[in-house]
């Protein structure tokens, strides 16, 4: 089976060379596998693209949520090859959310001789996605840590507590229209601090903001956060590291396979913690539309 492996080398503020160099003796001794470093953003998705229709072939993303993200943009739609991921950048939200080894050598062993399996992908506008979608107040962190932030390093829960500080002291609470396409739903409208809808339960380096999310169900959990104030979002956000939001009176969950949502346009949307375009969205679930590997059962 041929292996193209796919590595940012400004990932987590080059922790992914670094990850590269300590596996290069192992890689080395594979005749069936290429290493290929992306030189600039989007290059990732054109390293894939050109393999996508490959059944036999795994590419493995090394790198963190946006390199895989760059990545799985060149699989989908309709690709054949399979993805597996080494995590190797500051959040590493993705292969955390559906059991991927965070040890270097142990995910590698997972590209080589894990099982194939199936999972589901969301869709925003014309992108992909594989861990969350969100706009309002996380996407606005999300957009400054893009702007600020992108390849400094550390982990991503510092970075992302900083955005956060950052974001806390001008972002104010916006109307959200939410149609959730469903027979019997109507369309709502409410004062929203955030909307985020997951394929997998984390991300922002831990954050479990859809923490019901199952990347096997064929659908996404939305988690509609309503307006509030500064100490009011503080503590939401504590509580969202274990989960325990969606306990919260502010906080509205379901699950769906495809919504709309509508809000001020200059608003972000985000997608893996990249910023792929403003409000209005249009997202939708695609069930298991992608081959994965994932660790053998035990």
């Amino acid at each position: 089976m041929p292996y193209r492996l796919i590595y940012n080398p400004a990932a987590g503020g080059g922790r992914a060379r670094r990850i590269l160099d300590a596996l290069m003796p192992e890689l080395t001794r594979r005749s069936d596998l290429e290493v290929v470093a992306t030189r600039e953003r989007g290059h990732a998705t054109e390293l894939a693209r050109q393999v996508r229709d490959r059944a036999d072939m795994v590419v493995i993303s090394l790198g963190g949520d946006g390199t895989h993200h760059e990545v799985v943009n060149g699989l989908l739609p309709g690709g054949q090859a399979a993805l597996s991921v080494i995590p190797a950048g500051s959040g590493n939200d993705f292969a955390a959310g559906i059991g991927v080894p965070a040890a270097p050598q142990e995910a590698l062993a997972v590209s080589f001789g894990g099982v194939r399996t199936p999972i589901d992908v969301g869709q925003v506008g014309s992108e992909y996605f594989l861990t969350v979608v969100g706009a309002g107040f996380d996407a606005e962190v999300a957009g400054l840590i893009n702007r600020q932030a992108h390849g400094r390093g550390g982990s991503g829960k510092l970075l992302y507590l900083r955005g956060i500080l950052s974001t806390l002291w001008t972002y104010r609470s916006h109307p959200f229209v939410l149609d959730v396409e469903q027979a019997g739903q109507t369309a709502r409208e409410r004062s929203t601090l955030l909307l985020a809808a997951g394929n997998v339960a984390r991300y922002g380096g831990g954050i479990r903001i859809c923490p019901g999310a199952d990347p096997h169900d064929g659908l996404l959990q939305i988690v509609w956060v309503g307006g509030t104030g500064k100490l009011g979002t503080l503590k939401l956000l504590s509580q969202a590291y274990s989960g325990r939001h969606v306990a919260n009176p502010l906080v509205d969950s379901l699950q769906t396979a495809s919504f709309r949502l509508t809000g001020p346009p200059q608003l972000f949307v985000h997608a893996d913690g990249e910023i792929v375009g403003h409000l209005p969205i249009s997202v939708r679930a695609w069930p298991a539309a992608l081959p994965l590997m994932l660790p053998a059962p035990s």
